[in-house]
């Protein structure tokens, strides 16, 4: 895989490895947590005759250092063929064949199915199986039975070296650093998405300063109480439509991003190659951040047009804790869900509850008092006080 070291692994939109590398690629991940037990289906697929050949050898040798390895093959050459220790032949889920490779001709021979010279015996083998009727089939599949029962051992493979491939997990700080490095780079590396996060801010923003423009230069040519009380809510509106901006475009890019990547997330913690806290904490380390850049260049376009008067940094870092919220509960929302739609359709039930519960629309005390409680578990009414005191105080 070294000449194809520094190619990404692409997808179905964005090209990538070729098959027959993404195959490796597969078989190379297993071998990462040093497993004791490896089950690989048709790992020689898509592989020319010297790749696969490659690979088989390279899983003998491992073989030979203590790990046990069971796949299945699909087609193989005489020269591949040989190199497995042992083999086993199925026709319709019933054992026709279990034991070294070396017999698999004299199997069949006992039984008058003689396998001509310098003929593949996978190929003949596969044939046979193929074209035999079930009546003929069923000698060789209780001559299989019987050794079985008998038993028999397996040639060729040490047990001296077996504790080399005790699976034992990496320290945490190891997983922790390698996760975030790969974080890092799948952030850098989709440059669509973090265009579109950055973008849809500063536009937004823009929008939303337009909007209010002005709308916080201490009411200056207010002079009636009526006066000062438009002009107090429309200050405190920028606010709040800006508090609400910031929660959904938190939300919105981590709701899909554990449901995408839930099947390579489940296979490689339960290899054992990490563990949940590292991959969340990991992806936390990452996403604040990108959250506090979004929300700093953001606020930079409406900050000035609405003409805020609290410390710009401070109205920053009050953004920043919302949007670490929001994405956190949007990360949970699509990781409690074992698929996208159900996650996108969650997500009204949790986020419109936030703006109700805000206080702009209706103050809390008008609230009924049995659901007065909900607004304390909402975190966009702490982003909103927080902002307000930023901004009042």
């Amino acid at each position: 895989l070294d000449r194809c070291a520094d190619t990404l692994i692409g997808s179905v939109l964005s090209p990538g490895l070729s098959g027959g590398e993404m195959k490796r690629t597969a078989v190379a991940v297993e071998l990462i947590s040093s497993p004791s037990l490896i089950f690989l289906d048709e790992p020689t697929s898509g592989l020319d005759s010297h790749n696969a050949f490659e690979l088989v050898k390279i899983l003998r040798g491992l073989a030979e250092a203590g790990c046990t390895i069971v796949c299945t093959i699909h087609q193989p050459s005489s020269e591949v063929f040989d190199l497995f220790h042992r083999v086993m032949l199925l026709r319709y889920g019933q054992m026709v064949y279990n034991g070294p490779v070396e017999g698999v001709a004299e199997h069949f021979a006992a039984h008058g199915h003689h396998c001509k010279p310098n003929y593949n015996p996978a190929d003949f083998a596969m044939h046979l199986l193929q074209t035999l009727s079930d009546d003929k089939v069923q000698p060789l599949i209780q001559t299989a039975q019987t050794i079985m029962k008998e038993g028999s051992e397996i040639e060729g493979v040490s047990s001296a070296a077996s504790g080399m491939w005790d699976s034992n997990p990496a320290p945490f700080v190891t997983q922790f650093r390698h996760l975030v490095k790969r974080e890092f780079y799948q952030v850098l590396r989709d440059e669509m998405t973090l265009m579109s996060r950055f973008g849809m801010a500063i536009v937004l923003s823009v929008i939303i300063g337009l909007i209010f423009m002005g709308a916080g230069d201490e009411w200056g040519d207010a002079r009636t109480s009526g006066d000062v009380e438009k002009e107090v809510n429309n200050h405190w509106g920028a606010l709040v439509f800006i508090s609400i901006n910031t929660m959904f475009l938190s939300a919105e890019p981590l709701l899909l991003v554990f449901p995408l990547e839930r099947p390579v997330f489940i296979r490689e913690y339960i290899t054992g190659t990490y563990g949940t806290s590292a991959y969340f904490l990991a992806k936390t380390m990452i996403d604040v951040p990108v959250a506090f850049f979004e929300q700093l260049v953001g606020l930079i376009a409406v900050y000035f047009l609405v003409d805020y008067q609290g410390d710009f940094f401070l109205h920053v870092l009050a953004l920043t804790l919302l949007a670490i919220v929001s994405g956190s509960t949007a990360l949970l929302l699509g990781a409690s869900t074992t698929r996208a739609e159900t996650a996108v359709n969650l997500v009204p039930a949790i986020y419109v509850p936030q703006i109700l519960f805000a206080g702009f629309f209706i103050t809390s005390d008008a609230i009924p008092v049995f659901m007065r409680w909900i607004q304390w578990g909402c975190f966009l009414k702490y982003g909103v006080a927080l902002s307000t005191i930023v901004e009042f105080s």
